[in-house]
């Protein structure tokens, strides 16, 4: 038993702590709001230190849940019922299609030959490439994962040495311009899925495409060019090599990868052109994915569709979604928000108050958890803040979301640890990076998002 204990990590050993104590709440107490608060932060717990698999926590929560009966089951499963669940299932396939289709190496090759031996170049193109990944696949962590290896193939293609500044700098320009730029469309991000999923089914309210990207930009289009002048200054010319640039071949796409471009340019007219149309994201993604695993079309083959696609993020989205819903049913989140409303004397000052409260306090609350789990505990509280600040629902939703998107640490963002994981970021570089660009981005964008929605009348 000494044993057991003394080789449990420090993760382990907390996740450990915080399930016998949600277990001992669990079983001593009736109260309903104890017993939700305390099996969601075991379940929040677990997938923030992912001790577990993320099947097996969402297993956990959605057991639990029916254990002490607490809601109805339609209410604890109603998470596979909504559209964010269908915009991931949707956004894996979509993630593994680049992968297995070579496309991600085809972008590395043509990399190089744009760039050459310039790290600035090199900086101006994989910030691009990330934006435009961000229209295209609705999750950060295939993006991650799509561009840690195209990145590296590009830092060997320029001869930059490991550990080098101009090595770190390009590998941080991948994780971070992947990440970033997921803030700016609504199908891309997963803590802005979680929440616009959640209040979906709460309120029945819809935020499009359209809305969600205009209303956003000012901040958006700032944390882009902080992050850009940052990464360019961080190391300048590198010594490059030019015997490599003859390995380098001249490039045609393949008859999978053309069709995976047509597919995916439809699905990004589609996403874009949602008002017009009214077709949710989700089944637009979902639409392009079955197109994508049909085994005539291709771009898969029957075991690289066993293989490359792991849905094992999707019973989290749905496990998460489960939490909002439940935290709702039983009053909790009213509960929460209204202290936290009492506390931030939200509609007593200034509409610019409001917002600058309602950032705080959700870059706060991702602070003590990961994003993801920030979104669910903040959809919930979104009526009551639209109540006492006069905003709609989808504004103060919005709100939210610029709070947890301002990534101040990598660990509040699970695909920023993952490029941590392939690529070996140093972590002190990173988090200084994150860190500052934040700062800046806060006390700037924040009063000009202000602004912005006052002239749109948002608020």
């Amino acid at each position: 038993m000494i044993r057991f204990f003394s080789n449990l990590t420090l993760a382990q050993s907390l996740t450990l702590t915080i399930g016998i104590v949600a277990l001992i709440i669990v079983i001593s107490t009736s109260n309903a709001s104890f017993q939700v608060f305390a099996i969601s932060v075991a379940g929040i717990t677990l997938f923030a230190t992912r001790s577990l698999p993320e099947v097996t926590t969402a297993l956990f929560i959605f057991i639990a849940f029916m254990a002490i009966d607490v809601a109805p089951s339609e209410v604890i499963f109603s998470g596979f019922a909504t559209g964010g669940f269908w915009l991931l299932v949707g956004g894996l396939v979509i993630g593994a299609a680049i992968t297995s289709s070579g496309l991600g190496n085809q972008i590395a090759q043509w990399a190089f030959a744009y760039t050459g031996n310039s790290y600035g170049r090199a900086v101006w193109f994989l910030s691009i490439t990330g934006l435009i990944l961000g229209a295209l696949v609705p999750s950060a962590i295939p993006r991650v994962i799509v561009m840690m290896p195209i990145t590296l193939a590009l830092a060997g293609a320029m001869a930059m040495q490991p550990g080098s500044r101009h090595h770190t700098g390009l590998l941080m320009t991948a994780v971070m311009m992947t990440l970033v730029p997921t803030y700016a469309f609504i199908t891309a991000n997963l803590p802005t899925i979680i929440e616009i999923g959640a209040i979906e089914i709460l309120y029945n309210q819809h935020i499009t495409y359209g809305a969600y990207l205009i209303q956003n930009a000012p901040i958006n289009i700032l944390r882009f060019i902080v992050l850009f002048i940052m990464l360019l200054a961080y190391a300048q010319k590198t010594a490059a090599t030019e015997t490599l640039r003859s390995c380098i071949e001249p490039l045609s796409l393949t008859p999978k990868q053309r069709r995976l471009l047509v597919v995916l340019t439809c699905a990004i007219a589609l996403w874009a052109t949602d008002t017009l149309h009214g077709i949710a994201p989700a089944w637009v993604a979902l639409a392009a994915a079955v197109v994508l695993l049909v085994p005539g079309f291709g771009v898969f083959t029957k075991q690289a569709m066993k293989t490359e696609i792991d849905f094992s993020i999707a019973f989290l989205i749905a496990s998460v979604f489960c939490i909002s819903a439940v935290m709702t049913e039983i009053g909790l989140g009213i509960q929460i928000s209204d202290l936290a409303t009492t506390t931030l004397a939200l509609g007593q000052t200034s509409s610019l108050w409001d917002l600058v409260a309602i950032v705080g306090f959700s870059s706060a609350l991702s602070h003590l958890t990961i994003a993801p789990a920030a979104a669910i505990v903040l959809a919930p509280l979104a009526t009551s803040m639209s109540e006492a600040t006069g905003w709609s629902v989808n504004a103060v939703a919005m709100a939210h979301n610029i709070g947890y998107s301002t990534t101040f640490m990598p660990y509040q963002s699970p695909p920023l640890l993952i490029g941590i994981a392939l690529a070996q970021i140093p972590i002190g570089a990173l988090t200084r990076l994150c860190l500052v660009s934040s700062v800046i981005t806060s006390i700037i964008g924040v009063p000009l998002t202000w602004l912005c929605w006052l002239l749109l009348g948002v608020i």
